[in-house]
């Protein structure tokens, strides 16, 4: 059954698509089809995603006929150089395209395939070009602007509660495993249903949050406010793990005092209420349990002294927005936690595969130039237009090749049905209004598909495909000869792009995955490193943002998502850590500052290798020694001795705890406070 949301949709998004096409049409432009085309390309349910993606879409349509009005004047005269010139252009745009994950990489993928749906077919005329890309601009914005007032002002739907309910969904999550992390069982299986839900929501949401401002609801003048929730959920991540691990630690050395156990149960009566009253009592608690104990416990109970702090003073930033987002409260007079483990936005960039998606592109764009140019096909220019796009709409996935292949499966369906309007139905229609009768069933078919997420990606396709092959003119024109040479160019474009992309792009789930955990071993070694980024923001935001995109890869094998977060997040942590020493160096003794010199060279030849398999011995060693001389002034190196026993209880858990009141001096009491 349809629902109601669909049916609004599918008919609005038709009515817009009709009525481009008779502002196309009564304008007397020479592609009219290309306005109901890019009525159905820029249709999406919400309208912020709608108004957004439309506003890409002018400016990827404005540079790609730049693009296509410089090169094929000046090369016309050289195909083979064009076709370089065009294929090297489409490469490039969708290489720069999949480096920014935001909407508007829209802009640039556009960019790309929108000189090749201009030039190619102008390399007979080349003194029209001018013309063309102002006549087709001119189309596609037609088609944009239907689609775009239709839906804003027909029933439009807002983005904003949808945003809404992803955000009130995080509070489940984040409160199970806030609450197994402080009774130090933060692998238990709701900490980590909890963990993996939470990693993908703070990256999938981010695509939302971007087209905030361009949406309808109450939401819209609030997107700086949810970015900074989404932060300081990707911030409390790996609050988390550290106090979950510290936790169970503690308890199985049998390290937990009174004070601290009474500390843990208000924090967890705290974080159950879900308000932001009696925090300041409870950090003045948690303050309080760095009592100066001499032995191992005693630095592990001030390490995770610090980490509640920082879990108590997220949460409650985290609650006021919350309240002022979802509840209609009043906005807070200061919505940013200035504090350095506060993630910053990061995205992690992919350029191997991004260059190789350009690449595939390339060759196959110049696979079909070069059957153009050597049999004069009068179609070929169709044919490349399709292989660019084909390539151009998957390449965000790690194998578009079975995106491709129902590509090419719905090509097919495309041509039997434009066999059936343009050889059946059309002859038999006289007027607009017959015209609009007889294209609402399939119209109303791709809307309804267009609609569902699950199949958003085959309405898409039926949406943009079809009308360019139906290729409506301003009169009946139907020949079968024209009708047989553009269906093979489209299977021949489809097929082209399907081969190329399995022999050069296909990559698999574990690969992607792969790369992403070696790009965070690489980025852990680079912190241990004097030549690192000493950014713990930073380092946050990028490794969070990768296990995000882990997720939905490793989401069809449990055990694999689970390990690849808790390896993930242990990683991030130990980045951190070297972050800190490195900060911490400069204040230590000589003999101090030579033990952490080593201390780094280790953990990076350990990132560098595979930290999958034990870290050596000699490691724990020169951390033990480390601390052993820091020893001298506890007081002084306080921060440096946390840092150090939380490396050394993640990287060495079952290692015995080190004695430490064997290693003080018989001098007077110290205190490590």
């Amino acid at each position: 059954m349809f629902k109601l949301d669909e049916i609004l949709f599918a008919l609005k998004t038709f009515a817009g698509a009709m009525a481009a096409l008779f502002v196309a049409y009564w304008l007397q432009l020479d592609n009219p089809y290309w306005a109901m085309a890019s009525a159905y390309i820029v249709a999406q349910p919400f309208a912020g995603a709608m108004r957004s993606k439309s506003l890409y879409r002018v400016g990827g349509t404005l540079i790609g006929a730049s693009a296509a009005v410089a090169l094929v004047p000046n090369l016309v005269n050289s195909p083979v150089l064009l076709s370089l010139a065009l294929a090297l252009w489409i490469g490039f745009c969708l290489y720069i395209s999949l480096l920014d994950r935001s909407p508007r990489a829209y802009t640039f993928m556009l960019a790309g395939y929108t000189a090749g749906i201009i030039g190619f077919p102008s390399v007979t005329t080349p003194g029209h070009i001018f013309e063309t890309a102002i006549t087709r601009g001119e189309e596609i914005c037609i088609g944009i602007a239907c689609t775009t007032i239709f839906g804003s002002l027909i029933f439009p739907r807002g983005l904003g509660p949808v945003l809404a309910r992803r955000i009130g969904a995080w509070t489940k999550p984040a409160t199970e495993w806030s609450i197994a992390a402080l009774a130090g069982e933060g692998e238990s299986a709701p900490a980590r249903e909890a963990r993996r839900r939470l990693a993908f929501e703070a990256t999938d949401v981010a695509m939302m949050i971007s087209q905030l401002s361009y949406d309808i609801s109450h939401l819209q003048s609030a997107v700086r406010f949810v970015t900074r929730l989404r932060i300081y959920v990707v911030s409390l991540m790996p609050v988390l793990s550290s106090i979950g691990g510290r936790v169970a630690q503690l308890r199985r050395l049998g390290a937990v005092t009174p004070q601290l156990e009474s500390a843990l149960e208000e924090a967890t009566a705290w974080i159950h209420t879900g308000g932001t009253e009696n925090a300041d009592e409870l950090l003045e608690k948690i303050e309080a349990l760095e009592d100066g104990a001499h032995d191992w416990g005693g630095l592990l109970r001030a390490s995770l002294a610090v980490r509640l702090e920082e879990l108590v003073r997220i949460v409650r930033h985290a609650r006021a927005i919350r309240r002022h987002v979802l509840g209609g409260d009043k906005a807070p007079e200061n919505p940013v936690l200035d504090a350095e483990y506060i993630a910053v936005t990061a995205q992690n960039r992919d350029h191997k595969l991004a260059l190789l998606s350009g690449l595939a592109a390339a060759l196959a764009t110049l696979l079909v130039c070069a059957v153009w140019i050597n049999t004069d096909w009068p179609t070929g220019a169709g044919a490349a237009v399709m292989v660019a796009i084909a390539c151009s709409f998957f390449a965000a996935q790690d194998d578009p090749a079975p995106a491709i292949a129902r590509m090419l499966r719905n090509g097919v369906i495309i041509i039997i049905a434009v066999a059936i309007y343009t050889f059946y139905l059309l002859p038999r229609v006289e007027t607009f209004v017959e015209l609009c009768i007889v294209l609402l069933p399939a119209a109303f078919a791709i809307g309804i598909l267009i609609s569902r997420p699950a199949t958003f990606g085959t309405g898409m396709i039926l949406g943009a495909i079809g009308p360019t092959q139906l290729a409506l003119q301003n009169g009946y024109e139907g020949n079968f000869a024209a009708f047989c040479n553009t269906s093979l160019a489209m299977l021949f474009g489809f097929g082209s792009a399907l081969l190329t992309t399995r022999l050069i792009r296909s990559v698999g789930a574990a690969w992607s995955t792969e790369r992403l955990m070696r790009a965070n071993w690489r980025d852990v070694a680079a912190a241990a490193e004097a030549h690192g980024t000493h950014d713990r923001g930073l380092l946050t935001g990028i490794m969070m943002d990768r296990l995000g995109l882990m997720m939905p890869r490793l989401a069809s094998v449990a055990t694999g998502a689970d390990k690849a977060a808790a390896d993930t997040l242990l990683d991030l942590r130990v980045g951190l850590d070297m972050v800190a020493l490195h900060r911490e160096q400069w204040r230590l003794p000589v003999a101090g500052r030579q033990a952490c010199d080593a201390i780094f060279a280790k953990v990076s030849a350990h990132y560098h290798a595979d930290p999958r398999e034990p870290p050596p011995d000699t490691l724990l060693q020169a951390i033990d020694t480390t601390i052993r001389t820091l020893l001298d002034d506890p007081a002084a190196h306080r921060t440096a001795l946390t840092t150090l026993s939380g490396l050394r209880s993640m990287l060495f858990p079952d290692a015995p705890p080190p004695d430490i009141e064997a290693w003080l001096s018989p001098s007077p009491a110290r205190h490590i406070a």
